[in-house]
């Protein structure tokens, strides 16, 4: 398993910050190649809901389907992606969220693993991994303080 981790710095409460990241009607605003998406499951979101989208990547449509695998509003929030696409064999993305100098820090862990005949070009995916969700944390820090 390989891992890439991004953090910012928030200027609003934890429980703002979990609201927001934990909607799925404000992904789009946040992920850039998000297209479309919505909670599949039905009722409130928690460990076990699942999430469907159409992500565009390098021109293609892809569908991107996740799992709610831990759910501890305003700390933590985990998603396990169900099918990862290629040259993605597994990954999971778990949001903390902490206290610090009367905002919230955001933190990404990711962790992934290549499909086997693309293992040696782990370690630039998780570069651009860590400089493409550092964007996307910098576009969340974005809309947060402005609104």
């Amino acid at each position: 398993m390989q891992k890439f981790t991004a953090s910012v710095l928030i200027n609003r409460s934890q429980q703002n910050v979990f609201d927001f990241l934990s909607n799925a009607a404000n992904y789009q605003q946040w992920m850039p190649l998000l297209q479309s998406g919505e909670w599949a499951s039905a009722g409130e979101p928690g460990v076990g809901s699942t999430f469907r989208g159409i992500m565009k990547m390098a021109g293609k449509e892809t569908v991107l389907e996740t799992e709610i695998t831990r759910w501890d509003p305003p700390n933590c929030l985990s998603m396990k992606f169900l099918k990862a696409q290629f040259p993605i064999g597994s990954m999971e993305y778990v949001y903390k969220l902490e206290s610090e100098n009367g905002g919230t820090r955001v933190t990404l862990d990711g962790e992934y693993e290549m499909v086997a005949m693309m293992r040696f070009a782990a370690g630039l995916m998780g570069k651009m991994a860590a400089k493409s969700n550092g964007n996307e944390l910098k576009t969340l820090k974005r809309l947060l303080e402005v609104g």
